[in-house]
């Protein structure tokens, strides 16, 4: 009896033993729903780099009568190839949403419908960026100022429709493929963390004015290229990044 209460004793012990030395499987931090509600900036190196991410998914969703051009499309995937490290391949998701018929829509409103229609999260080896457009305008604007496009969560966009469609085509203004294109590429530039808002300045070029922006007039990441001012410039091509945007993308993991 002695015998046997010292074996059960052992295996009390052994089974209590391994018990208390396994660790309980942790959830990725870095896939899902949760991962999308970071500040803008904050998913830029998993943006640039192959170190966690090798894929790259865009969900484009639109609003009834704003859908975006080929231009567009085709513009954003060559952007991104050319830097970002991507070896599993850049993807576009296209989905069309009922128009809301709303004049202006609040910060809140574009997170509500992300909330409602985005279908995409970080998963596996994929990152998926999410990119609005709607049918009216910021709720903010001011008169003769208004707001083009926006980067507000670390793998979310949105631009306005109807001010692209309102003040592109005709004479003097650049085609709509092109404004939008200018805006959405802009807007992808600060989800990479330009300017100085996730990935850090190799050399120092952020507008004193204008933070989050670059001080070059000419870079795609200006101040004035996300909202009406860029008309002033009536750009019938893109601008590009400047060589301090790409210093700073490429030191932060991207080509």
């Amino acid at each position: 009896m002695k015998f046997l209460i010292n074996k059960l004793a052992f295996y009390g012990l052994l089974i209590g033993g391994l018990y208390a030395c396994s660790v309980p499987e942790r959830e990725d931090p870095f896939v899902g729903l949760a991962a999308a509600r970071w500040d803008v900036g904050k998913s830029a190196n998993f943006l640039l780099s192959d170190d966690r991410f090798t894929n790259l998914e865009l969900e484009i969703v639109y609003m009834e009568g704003y859908k975006p051009t080929d231009y567009l499309m085709e513009s954003m995937v060559e952007f991104l190839q050319e830097i970002t490290r991507k070896p599993g391949g850049i993807e576009i998701i296209e989905n069309e949403i009922p128009a809301e018929g709303q004049e202006y829509y609040s910060t809140q409103d574009i997170g509500d419908l992300e909330d409602r229609y985005r279908e995409c999260y970080n998963e596996g080896n994929t990152l998926s960026v999410f990119f609005l457009v709607v049918d009216g305008s910021f709720m903010p604007d001011e008169e003769g100022f208004f707001t083009i496009g926006a980067a507000y969560r670390n793998t979310s966009m949105v631009l306005f429709g109807k001010r692209i469609s309102d003040n592109s085509g005709g004479f003097g203004r650049p085609s709509r493929g092109t404004l939008e294109t200018t805006t959405a590429l802009h807007e992808l530039g600060h989800l990479l963390g330009l300017v100085n808002v996730g990935s850090e300045m190799v050399t120092p070029h952020e507008d004193q004015g204008k933070e989050y922006h670059c001080d070059d007039d000419s870079c795609l990441m200006y101040w004035a290229v996300e909202t009406s001012n860029v008309l002033r410039f009536t750009p019938q091509t893109i601008p590009r990044l400047d060589e301090n945007c790409r210093k700073d993308l490429r030191a932060n993991g991207g080509r």
